[in-house]
């Protein structure tokens, strides 16, 4: 058998104990048998990753990849295996009075110690002793010989007045009456716990009763039938095969005592009176996204989402001002399901863009992932989370770019049943880990009826941001479409630049784009009126084509001018004999042509100057190459 220890002697040993039960919760592991199952956190693979009891510690490995070193080192950065800063919950030192109370970490309260043996009285509903458990020093249980146990039971820490908790084991109820203060009752075995619920409330019909019961089979089933019987309610710990002693070791006295705090249905509604004003800021970026909530990112393809979706990321990771929207930042994941390693590019493009910007808090992902049914990847996804706010300080987000890519073909989008489980995962997530999520997502076949896909995404999301292209002028345009807890119609026209990155090893160039914020002038381009009509295209597409080969070059300045250089002009005349060239069965082409000339020049699509014309849009500026062209 192979010592699992890595420099032994500067950590603390990872006692099975205590260790063990923060293993199973974090990783969410099954039991099978002697040892527990379930996902690798180094390798990923399904049901290989396995934990087991060797001589009191924590003994780990996985089928798969069998590298248990790197295994211990990735539970270390889950802070759920010793490191050389101790983790493990301290507990004041006491004088000991028998092993198994220290191994359990609780005190004598009502135990009795009897030539080596803990003795526990077992008394009636009308207080009368009717027989005593035995623990020895290695935990060994055993009742008296004859004992009718049926509703019987031990309290420890009573009397009971007003609330009890009810437990199996008798160390389980020394931790819960030690975590909150309150009565705990231990009820000899599972199968004991209906008859001891059905006992105290004959005698104490007024006391409220919860139990703590173990998360096992015999424990679940117990609680379940209580329920049904007597209509107890329970509260068990997360994660199969604990019980709250597990707990209590492994979390300490407040976690244990929030996790057994009882809830009641009411506490989730508030009455007019018990209001109060929620001024404490809760967006992300102020009047784009709120804290917590989900949004989705939508528009049709090559629209720029995820150049838009990185860039609003980048600005919360920098905890910089978006724009001209306040941000209240923090650490963000971004699972960029598609585009591979296309993102690095984009980084880079990030880093030159904004150089003042220099603790960023961004952790790409470049890979798939399905967060539809594959609980293995929701958890990996929870627990890169977890280690980025350990690390980089608190996530405040979590972007999945693509939803379709997301689900990797499991999901129907547009199944309102299919969706809702989606987003039931997505709630988990958000949950468990306090972030905002942003969904990327295609808008339908009609872009009129916005996001694609069944109409329960759309009514679960707290926020939209529609994008949308404009051909002519090259403008995007992101339009708060519905906000749940703020005003919409919160706007941004922005262009995609290209950022020219180095060369391959074919000489070609290696680009990428960022967004800026559209000027005021181009702004203005997307309110004149659109070229229409089969001759005003056919203007532009002559220009367009003699322009390809050479012909005219830049304005030149002067009074009548533009700036020196800004447009491309052709002569009057080149267009006039080329569009007239292309007319086919028209009866007066100079006519057409000066109507369509009119036509344009009215509605701001073309000026002219000493018979030479240009297009006023961006797309009739000069290039840095044109613009060393002579008239």
């Amino acid at each position: 058998m192979v010592v699992q220890n890595i420099d032994k002697g500067k950590y603390p040993p990872a006692t099975y104990s205590i260790y063990a039960p923060q293993i199973v919760s974090a990783l969410d592991l099954k039991r099978f048998g002697n040892e527990y199952k379930g996902s690798c956190p180094n390798c990923g693979g399904t049901d290989r990753f396995w934990i087991t009891d060797y001589q009191g510690e924590v003994k780990v490995n996985c089928r798969k990849c069998g590298d248990w070193k790197a295994i211990i080192e990735a539970l270390r950065g889950l802070n759920v295996y010793p490191t050389k800063d101790e983790t493990v919950v301290n507990f004041p030192e006491t004088e000991e009075v028998h092993p198994y109370l220290t191994r359990k970490r609780i005190k004598q309260h009502n135990a009795e110690v009897d030539e080596g043996d803990l003795k526990i009285q077992i008394i009636n509903s009308k207080g009368q002793i009717q027989g005593t458990q035995f623990i020895d020093e290695n935990g060994k249980k055993k009742f008296n010989h004859g004992l009718q146990y049926k509703g019987c039971f031990s309290v420890v820490n009573g009397p009971i007045t007003d609330f009890a908790y009810i437990s199996e084991g008798w160390a389980t109820a020394c931790s819960v009456t030690e975590a909150t203060g309150k009565p705990c009752v231990f009820a000899l075995n599972a199968s004991n716990i209906t008859n001891v619920v059905e006992e105290l409330k004959a005698v104490k019909p007024n006391a409220k009763l919860i139990i703590a019961g173990d998360n096992d089979e015999a424990g679940i089933k117990a609680c379940e039938k209580a329920f049904s019987d007597h209509g107890v309610e329970s509260i068990m710990p997360h994660g199969q095969g604990l019980d709250w002693n597990d707990v209590w070791i492994a979390r300490g006295a407040e976690y244990t005592r929030k996790a057994l705090e009882p809830k009641n249905v009411l506490d989730e509604v508030i009455f007019p009176d018990q209001a109060v004003a929620q001024i404490a800021k809760t967006y992300l970026v102020k009047g784009w996204l709120t804290e917590n909530t989900i949004s989705a990112v939508f528009g049709p393809s090559n629209v720029g989402k995820s150049f838009f979706a990185l860039d609003l990321s980048w600005h919360i990771a920098a905890n910089e001002m978006w724009l001209n929207s306040r941000v209240q930042g923090g650490s963000v994941v971004y699972l960029a399901t598609e585009g591979g390693n296309s993102f690095q590019n984009r980084l880079v493009a990030l880093r030159q863009q904004y150089q003042d910007h220099t603790d960023v808090k961004l952790a790409i992902r470049p890979s798939p992932i399905n967060l539809f049914n594959a609980e293995e990847d929701i958890e990996k996804v929870e627990a890169i989370i977890r280690e980025i706010s350990k690390s980089h300080g608190q996530c405040k987000m979590l972007v999945i770019d693509t939803l379709s890519r997301a689900t990797q073909g499991q999901m129907d989008e547009n199944s309102n049943s299919e969706a809702a489980k989606f987003i039931m995962q997505l709630d988990g997530i958000r949950e468990r880990t306090g972030v905002h999520i942003m969904l990327i997502a295609h808008s339908g076949k009609d872009t009129s009826k916005g996001l694609r896909g069944a109409s329960s995404i759309r009514a679960a999301i707290d926020t939209e941001i529609e994008l949308s292209f404009d051909e002519d002028t090259r403008i995007r345009t992101a339009i708060a479409t519905k906000q749940r807890d703020m005003e919409t119609g919160e706007m941004l026209n922005f262009i995609l630049e290209v950022i020219h990155l180095g060369e391959d090893e074919d000489g070609d160039p290696v680009t990428t784009c960022v967004i800026r914020e559209a000027t005021d002038e181009e702004i203005k381009e997307v309110a004149k009126p659109r070229i229409k009509g089969k001759n005003q295209i056919l203007f532009k597409q002559v220009f367009t084509q003699l322009r390809g080969e050479g012909k005219g070059a830049p304005n030149p300045s002067g009074a009548g001018w533009p700036d020196n250089a800004k447009f491309w002009c052709i002569s009057e005349d080149t267009l006039q004999e080329h569009f007239i060239g292309k007319l086919v069965g028209v009866k007066k082409p100079q006519q057409t042509f000066k109507q369509t000339f009119d036509a344009m020049l009215a509605n701001g699509h073309i000026s002219i100057n000493e018979g030479k014309i240009w297009f006023c849009g961006s797309d009739g500026k000069t290039s840095d190459k044109e613009k060393s062209e002579p008239f």
